[in-house]
């Protein structure tokens, strides 16, 4: 791959340098602002219904974000063929810090100029990542630009939900986005994982990988999201989950070995994983006891994504700023422990005592921003410093 002749700011020179410090502002900002909402009881501002709110920040502000910074990287690597760099990886980024300014207006103010920055990003984004892999007509990467593209979809669904205030499409429409935010790091899993597992153990290990259950793994997703979102069926929505929880344990299963515990930025992408195959299980959990499935969302959500893309965001970052991807940062594990806790709470506490509810999630929101703000501490020297061997990106 050659490098782009103009270098630029170094923060503008790969798409996850800005993009990850973007992202881990806006996981502070965002849950601060839903702490003050939620838990401490503050004035109702924003546009949006609360709840619709949190979630298009998390899933359309802090996912896309690491969503961008990541692929932007990847398929550079994939397709040996430049990305958005420089001024053009900046006009992507203001249209994402556009919209995200946007969605904090008071009520009074349009939804009009949110909606149109977000389009913009999420559109350009697909773009960006489309042209390089359509250059080298790298069309097994399709499985990838697919997810981008349905995720910009049921974003036009919720933003039309949101004009006619149609909550129940609304809400619909983000966990669509969800769905396909858990299909994508399946996606992604399937392809970093095994490869990390086996360069960085430290001994030689031989992984198992399976065509049928990589097959399985998508087509059960894609059945279970369609019967969720628009048919649900309790009976078929078990039988996806329980084949799901059968699928990704296998999977994972085939991935495993007893090295992983010595290497942090390896046992965090497990647990990630673990997380997204406990909110099958939830989900099956709260269809037979006919309660709501929000143990099973914040699994999938501050689980499974929080936890995969915290672990991606600090691997990524030290080994693509030429860093020893063998030596992180030591408060990397302090990190890591505080979102899995996080998780944790937010997750199971509620089930085992329900009377402590807004505690819990109190809780959840602490560890949470406490997890984030120790990244930036940690990286944000990193990834607006140029790399030690001197090298683009």
């Amino acid at each position: 791959m050659k490098e782009p002749i103009l270098r630029g700011p170094v923060l503008l020179q790969t798409g996850f340098r800005i993009f990850f410090l973007g992202a881990a502002v806006q996981a502070v900002v965002s849950v601060l602002f839903w702490y003050f909402f939620y838990v401490a009881g503050g004035n109702i501002f924003v546009a949006m219904p609360l709840t619709v709110w949190h979630g298009h920040e998390m899933v359309f502000g802090f996912s896309m974000a690491v969503v961008a910074g990541f692929l932007l990287t990847a398929v550079m690597n994939w397709t040996g063929q430049p990305t958005l760099h420089g001024f053009s990886l900046l006009l992507l980024f203001l249209f994402w810090l556009g919209a995200r300014v946007l969605a904090f207006m008071p009520a009074s103010f349009s939804l009009y100029p949110c909606i149109t920055f977000n389009l913009l990003f999420m559109s350009y984004l697909a773009i960006a990542v489309m042209r390089p892999i359509i250059a080298v007509k790298q069309w097994k990467q399709s499985a990838v630009f697919s997810k981008l593209i349905l995720i910009l979809i049921s974003a036009m669904f919720l933003y039309w939900a949101l004009m006619h205030e149609e909550l129940i499409i609304q809400r619909k429409a983000l966990r669509f986005a969800v769905y396909m935010l858990i299909s994508l790091i399946f996606t992604i899993g399937r392809r970093v994982i095994p490869f990390f597992v086996e360069r960085g153990v430290g001994y030689p290990v031989h992984l198992r990988n399976s065509r049928f259950i990589d097959l399985s793994s998508l087509i059960f997703l894609v059945l279970f999201s369609i019967f969720d979102i628009f048919w649900p069926q309790p009976v078929v929505i078990i039988s996806l989950c329980v084949l799901l929880t059968i699928v990704h344990v296998l999977r994972l299963a085939g991935w495993y070995t007893l090295g992983i515990w010595k290497k942090n930025l390896l046992w965090v992408l497990f647990s990630g994983y673990l997380f997204l195959i406990s909110g099958f299980l939830l989900k099956i959990w709260t269809i037979i006891r006919q309660q709501p499935d929000d143990a099973a969302l914040h699994a999938w959500t501050t689980g499974g994504i929080g936890i995969f893309t915290l672990g991606m965001m600090a691997r990524v970052a030290w080994g693509h700023t030429g860093r020893n991807i063998a030596q992180p940062p030591r408060l990397v594990t302090v990190m890591f422990f505080s979102i899995i806790i996080s998780a944790c709470v937010r997750v199971f506490f509620p089930l085992i005592n329900e009377s402590h509810y807004i505690m819990w999630v109190a809780i959840s929101q602490l560890l949470w921003v406490f997890a984030f703000c120790l990244y930036l501490f940690l990286y944000f020297s990193v990834l607006i410093s140029s790399r030690p061997d001197g090298k683009f990106g």
